[in-house]
């Protein structure tokens, strides 16, 4: 293979790929790039064994086409150091050229056979989505994802599709997040499936609207084991989380018949300013509410006690209830309602966070003790 790319693009490819690898892999193809030059493209592929990633990239000039595997760190430093706008890549055999304007770095290659097959999107979609809905979507949800690898059915978020509606669903057994959206087109049946958070996170990272459309939509593709999404010339694969995801419908809490209405910017400062007293053995914050009034407090035996006041919109009876405020500021970064809804029961009950529309976001958070 022996390529003229343009520089910036093969970094921002390679970013994208180094996502997904890792150096620390226990085979160290995974930490690695393939690279597959043919016509006017050059197509890169990763794979960490569980998902895989595609994309392509296109190519001024080829002199030979081919095929490559290059560690995808090492790779992407050369190629971040260099300011050429055109370098050149020249692999043959166990080593790669990488050539820019008076530097010229050899690195050695592994065998393009070894390299595991990754996933391409060739069928048509199940169904087709707006691709900032689907990032919203998963920005309101994957941070309550399970991260013990022993609870391994809720280490993903579950999809949920219904007609033309998807819904995401995460829970670690303290908390959950629901998050739902419309789709453009479906034409497949209602599904459920659970995504691996890890992959999630790489199509946060690495998916993005296109440079010059006023449209961004991604394609999704459901099979038995795996699911495959696609947008812009990038394919995201992954293998469904297996197991059994708990029923979420029985969490989320019926008859909190205390509504609180809260500015979303000053309850999300006001929770951080009184975490700033809490310990890792008290890793709570009591809130207090009465008539529009809401007091925050805190209190670390070592080093003091905080108390922060706002107004709220709230007629309900005089009542306390504590959170962990790690789980509070998670949810409120993660939306931008201007204003939210609190919707509580007794103070051993949890606690709704909520928009106007629960079908848009909710977010079930158990409560402390008192």
């Amino acid at each position: 293979m022996k390529a003229i790319l343009p520089r910036q693009d093969l970094q921002d490819a390679l970013t994208a790929i180094t996502s997904l690898t890792s150096s620390r892999t226990p085979k160290p193809i995974l930490s690695c790039v393939k690279l597959s030059a043919e016509g006017d493209s050059l197509h890169l592929s990763a794979t960490d064994g569980e998902a895989g990633l595609l994309l392509s990239i296109p190519v001024l000039s080829l002199e030979r086409s081919g095929e490559t595997v290059v560690p995808a760190d090492r790779l992407l430093g050369i190629v971040r150091e260099l300011s050429d706008v055109e370098i050149e890549l020249d692999a043959v055999e166990r080593h790669c050229n990488i050539c820019g304007e008076g530097s010229k770095f050899h690195i050695f290659v592994m065998d393009a056979g070894d390299f595991p097959p990754v996933p391409n999107f060739e069928d048509e979609p199940d169904l087709v989505l707006a691709g900032d809905e689907l990032r919203r979507m998963i920005a309101r949800t994957l941070y309550a994802a399970a991260r013990e690898t022993s609870r391994y059915a809720i280490n993903g978020v579950l999809w949920n599709k219904v007609g033309k509606r998807l819904s995401l669903i995460a829970t670690d057994g303290r908390r959950l997040a629901r998050a739902g959206g419309s789709v453009s087109s479906a034409s497949s049946a209602d599904f459920e499936v659970i995504v691996p958070a890890k992959a999630l996170g790489v199509f946060e990272k690495v998916f993005s609207p296109p440079r010059e459309s006023d449209g961004w939509t991604v394609e999704v593709k459901v099979m038995p084991n795996q699911v495959l999404l696609r947008s812009g010339g990038r394919v995201l694969s992954s293998v469904l989380v297996e197991g059994q995801f708990p029923k979420y419908d029985d969490v989320i809490p019926k008859g909190n018949d205390r509504r609180v209405q809260l500015r979303r910017e000053e309850l999300l400062a006001a929770v951080r300013r009184a975490a700033l007293l809490t310990t890792e053995e008290s890793r709570a914050v009591k809130l207090s509410f009465d008539k529009d009034q809401l007091v925050i407090t805190s209190k670390s035996p070592e080093e003091g006690e905080a108390r922060i006041e706002m107004p709220v919109v709230y007629d309900g009876v005089a009542m306390q209830i504590a959170f962990n405020p790690a789980f509070l500021v998670d949810a409120l970064r993660a939306i931008s309602f201007e204003e939210v809804i609190l919707e509580l029961g007794e103070n051993l009950r949890p606690g709704i966070l909520c928009g106007e529309d629960k079908q848009e976001y909710l977010y079930v958070i158990m409560p402390v003790s008192l």
